[in-house]
């Protein structure tokens, strides 16, 4: 990581690259091309921005970027790729979406992560949350309603349960890219539920 300097797996940690017209983008641990590192931490992020690691590490002259901005960029990165991977696992009919077929994959122990729409009522998902915490099933919030109706192809969805083991690490670890503060990152780790939104 440019700002804190800890040594990390690239898959933990958030690619910065340049893109055309002097600006960054980013890549969720990988990419071509020249790029460096950062945590998904607020602070690194913070850190990197101000001490202008960025332009430093990439030994260019870039348009200033606040730490809002950057990490808009990869909440946009990680909604794109959440997408990407639940319409592959829809594809491959590994997912179970609305209420009722969460809660039968649940009951079946089929259930690896459940998602949560981020606008979703309280109501809505109290009783699937308390069953999945039960029997241990990782549970995340990701998009709206509409965003992750979307991604399955139908209807705004209060939550989707994906139900093959691969598909469920793949997306909890693109959710793990969202900033948080280290405290809230720590508890994440601890708890096995993570509450980043995008």
């Amino acid at each position: 990581c440019v700002a804190c300097r800890t040594s990390r797996p690239k898959r933990d940690l958030v690619r910065v690259h340049l893109v055309p017209g002097g600006r960054l983008g980013v890549d969720l641990g990988g990419g071509a091309g020249r790029g460096v590192y950062v945590c998904p931490l607020h602070i690194c992020l913070e850190q990197a921005v101000k001490r202008n690691e960025f332009a430093r590490c990439l030994k260019v002259t870039l348009e200033p970027m606040t730490v809002q901005a950057l990490e808009g960029l990869i909440r946009e990165r990680v909604s794109r790729k959440v997408v990407a991977l639940l319409g592959l696992a829809r594809r491959a009919r590994k997912v179970a979406s609305g209420t009722e077929a969460v809660e039968s994959a649940v009951k079946r122990h089929t259930a690896r992560l459940i998602l949560s729409a981020a606008d979703a009522s309280a109501n809505s998902v109290s009783k699937l949350r308390t069953m999945a915490a039960e029997v241990g099933i990782a549970w995340m919030q990701a998009m709206g309603k509409e965003e992750l109706g979307a991604a399955l192809g139908g209807a705004p969805r209060a939550c989707v349960a994906v139900t093959d083991p691969c598909f469920a690490g793949a997306v909890m670890s693109v959710l793990e890219k969202i900033p948080v503060e280290m405290e809230t990152r720590e508890a994440a780790c601890s708890g096995r539920r993570f509450g980043g939104q995008i």
